[in-house]
Formats: structure tokens, sequence, C-alpha cells
């Protein structure tokens, strides 16, 4: 397969991780209703990391590659709880829609980041689409126009914690690990990071069925899936890019919200959701400058 076709399959790779990112979204709501938020995600990273090590440890290359990928692994997945510890924090008093704009900064703030991580400056078509994806994102999610406050300052964390992480994965990446031990290695560190974070929870959790069923979704598809695909196809593409098929996420959320909870799209979000799209295809069908020499 030529370099072209493997960044296409690493774009469909990515897009999936988006799209399995948006069906947790009405999962993870209609748990949210008997039980904790940091009872959830602790649960959710517990059950990852101990369906994950069988097949870590049953691979003979992952378990050579172990190792060299704990230490990574774990800032990586440090890095991560502190995106989704802050989200969290955030949605106390942010409502949905705002919050989920706010997070989707971090399309822009790749590549604003990327001169700190030795990338130079990014390219135009890349800053181009990731406007017009938050353009997209701001016409779906209809954040309101109230001014700042404190809950907006830990989802703007959020933001910037998930920007750093996909600039700090794609240096590790480089670094020739294996990607199967360097994603449990992460799973690992999410797992102890939100057992660190328990104290926080504010009250008793009820699991019900359909919350297990929340959670083995999210923790095994959500998680696992996730972590192996992005630590295995995010170095075949540019982080700007990673970023930005990572924006369709709320365009999967809302269509699997409408698919299973009956919610309703309206004309605007359609076409918030086309132009999160167009934004990708761009980005994707620009060509890329030939390689000097």
């Amino acid at each position: 397969m030529g370099v072209r076709g493997s960044e296409w399959v690493a774009s469909a790779a990515l897009l999936l991780v988006a799209a399995l990112w948006g069906l947790t979204f009405p999962l993870i709501r209609g748990a949210l209703a008997s039980v904790d938020p940091f009872h959830f995600v602790a649960a959710r990273f517990a059950l990852a990391a101990l369906a994950f090590l069988p097949w870590v440890l049953a691979s003979p290359a992952p378990r050579r590659g172990l190792p060299a990928a704990l230490g990574p692994g774990f800032a990586l997945g440090a890095l991560a709880c502190a995106s989704y510890l802050t989200q969290t924090l955030g949605l106390r008093t942010v409502p949905a829609g705002r919050a989920a704009f706010i997070t989707g900064t971090n399309v822009v703030l790749v590549p604003l980041l990327a001169p700190l991580f030795g990338r130079g400056v990014p390219r135009r078509i890349d800053l181009a689409g990731a406007l017009l994806s938050l353009v997209g994102l701001l016409l779906m999610t209809r954040p309101e126009v109230a001014g700042f406050s404190a809950g907006d300052l830990w989802v703007l964390a959020c933001a910037f914690f998930y920007a750093l992480y996909i600039h700090a994965l794609q240096q590790v990446l480089a670094r020739g690990i294996d990607t199967t031990a360097l994603a449990f290695s992460q799973v690992a560190g999410l797992c102890v990071s939100s057992a660190l974070c328990l104290p926080l929870a504010e009250g008793p959790s009820h699991f019900t069925a359909s919350a297990w069923l929340a959670v083995s979704f999210c923790a095994l598809l959500a998680t696992v899936g996730t972590f192996w695909l992005q630590t295995h196809f995010q170095g075949r593409t540019s982080p700007e890019r990673a970023a930005l098929l990572f924006a369709t996420e709320p365009v999967f959320a809302a269509f699997f919200a409408a698919l299973l909870l009956g919610e309703r799209t309206t004309p605007r979000e359609g076409v918030g959701a086309a132009l999160v799209f167009l934004a990708v295809l761009l980005v994707e069908l620009w060509p890329k400058p030939a390689p000097a020499g």
C-alpha cells in the first residue's frame, strides 16, 4: 500500500474512533442518572485495563515491548485523565452544548501548539479546516453567549490537555514503541489516575443493568478499541489532521442520540454537521506538498 493509501486507512480508523466516542454520549447520559461520574470513569478504565491485559500478555511483541511502553504510556494516560477530569468538573456547571463547543476548540489548539513540539508553522489548509470545523461545531452545539465562568475554564483546560495529549502521543510514537503495549500502558495509567480521583465523588452510585452495559461498551470498544486504534494509526497522519477527524465526535453523538434516544436534529445542526465533514474532506483531499529533493 502506498503512502497515500496508508493515510486514508489511518483517517478511516481515526474516524471510527470518533464514531465510537460519539456513541458513548447517549449511553453515558443514561448511566449517570444513577452513577456518580467519577465512579463511572473509574469502573470504565478498571474494566478496560483488566480486559486489555490478557491480550498484551498473550502476544509476544506487546509483551516484549511492555517495559519500554509503561513509562511513556502512564504519562500519556495521566494526561488523558487530566482531560477527562477537567471536562467532568466543568460539566457540573456548564450546559452540554456549551461544553461540547469549548472542548471542540482543541481542533484549533492542536495546530497552534505545533511549533512548541518542533513541528513548525501549520499549513494554511490545516488552519482553514480547523476554523471551518469550529464554525460547524458552533452551529451544532449552540453554546450560550453568557460570560465566561469557572466551569468554562475547566472545559477549556480539557481541550488544552487533549491537544497536548495528541502532540505528546505523536512524539512517543516516533520512538518505535510497540503500539499495543503503548495503548495498554495508557489505559493502565488512566485506570490508576481515575482511581486516585475517586475521593472527588460526591455520592453513592447504583449500578443498574443498563449502567453496567454502558460501562462495558465504554470500556471494551470506546477505551480498549479506541486507544488501540488511535495509538496504532495516529502516527501515520499528522496531529492536525487527527484533531480534525476527532472533531466529528459531536456529529456522531448527535446521530446516535437521534437513533437511540429519539432526539431531533434541527436544520441548523444539520448544516453544522455538514461543515465539520466538509472541513475533513477539504484537508483530506488537499494536495500535500512534494517532499524536498
